[in-house]
C-alpha cells in the first residue's frame, strides 16, 4: 500500500489548493479521503489567508490532470470509518443546520470563491463536487457522469441540489437518469462548465482566474456569495433537500445490501 498522501493541501498565492491524491484509483473516495477532504475544506474556508479555494485531483502516470472518479467501489467495507462524513445517517433527523458544514455545501456556501479544476473523470461524488464549486473548468478530455444507478445507488454530496440549479431539471434528469459520460464540450453547451482548456492550460489558467478573483477584497467576496446563495433558495430549503438527498442514499445503499443478502442465502 502506498504511504503517498491521500490528499494535499498548498496555498499559493492566497490560493488554496485541495488535491485528491489517490491516483491510481482516480481519486475515488474512500473513509480517508473523505475525512481529510472534510477537514481540507472546513480548513481553507476558515484560514484568512485564504481567498479562493480550488479543488482538483492528482494525475494518474502518464496524466496532466485529474479529479474525482466517485466513492471507492473497491475499498475495504470492513473500515466504514469516515463515510459517515460522505453520506450523514439520519441525515433528517435534529437540526438541519448541521449539514451546512458538509464538505460539499460548505464548499458551495463558504465566503469565498470555490473552483473545480476538473482534469478527468468527475463521476458520482465526484461529479457532486464539481458541481459544488461557483466555478468549474474543465481539461478537453474531461468526462462528467452520475452513475449512481448502476451501482445500485441514488446519489450524493449535493449533486442533486446543484445540478438542477445549474443546468435546470432537465440536464439534471438526463445526468441521473440516463447515465450518460458527457464530455467536455457538451458539459460546456449544457452549461455545466464554464470554460473548456487544453489539459496542459488546464492549471494555469484556472489559477490565473483564481487570482484575478484574489485581486478584489475579501470582504466584497463574500457579499457577492451571499447574494447568490441567498438568490437560490431559503436556507432551510437547501438543508432539507441535501438531507433528504443523503437520506435517500443511505435507503438506496440498506435496499442494495437487503438484495445482496437475499441472493446469498440458501
Amino acid at each position: 500500500m502506498s504511504n503517498a498522501p491521500v490528499l494535499i493541501t498548498e496555498i499559493d498565492e492566497r490560493v488554496g489548493i485541495i488535491t485528491l491524491n489517490r491516483p491510481e484509483r482516480r481519486n475515488a473516495l474512500d473513509g480517508r479521503l473523505i475525512s481529510e477532504l472534510d477537514a481540507a475544506v472546513k480548513q481553507m474556508a476558515a484560514d484568512p489567508m485564504v481567498k479562493v479555494v480550488v479543488v482538483t485531483g492528482a494525475a494518474p502516470d502518464g496524466g496532466v490532470g485529474g479529479f474525482c472518479s466517485g466513492g471507492d467501489t473497491k475499498r475495504d467495507r470492513s473500515d466504514n470509518a469516515g463515510m459517515e462524513l460522505g453520506v450523514p445517517p439520519a441525515a433528517l433527523d435534529g437540526d438541519l443546520a448541521r449539514h451546512d458544514s458538509h464538505a460539499a455545501m460548505l464548499l458551495h456556501l463558504m465566503p469565498k470563491p470555490t473552483i473545480a479544476m476538473v482534469g478527468g473523470p468527475a463521476v458520482g461524488a465526484g461529479c457532486s463536487l464539481a458541481a459544488a464549486c461557483d466555478l468549474r473548468f474543465a481539461s478537453a478530455d474531461a468526462v462528467f457522469a452520475a452513475n449512481f444507478t448502476p451501482n445500485g445507488l441514488s446519489g450524493d454530496y449535493g449533486g442533486t441540489v446543484w445540478w438542477t440549479r445549474i443546468a435546470g431539471t432537465a440536464v439534471a434528469r438526463r445526468i441521473y437518469l440516463l447515465n450518460e459520460k458527457i464530455s467536455a464540450q457538451e458539459a460546456l453547451r449544457l452549461g455545466m462548465v464554464h470554460a473548456v482548456v487544453p489539459a496542459a492550460d488546464l492549471r494555469s489558467y484556472t489559477l490565473d482566474v483564481a487570482w484575478r478573483l484574489v485581486r478584489m477584497p475579501a470582504a466584497l467576496l463574500a457579499l457577492v456569495k451571499d447574494n447568490l446563495n441567498q438568490a437560490e433558495d431559503e436556507p432551510e430549503r437547501r438543508r432539507w433537500l441535501f438531507a433528504h438527498e443523503a437520506h435517500n442514499q443511505g435507503e438506496a445503499a440498506r435496499k442494495l445490501t437487503e438484495s445482496v443478502q437475499r441472493r446469498r442465502a440458501p
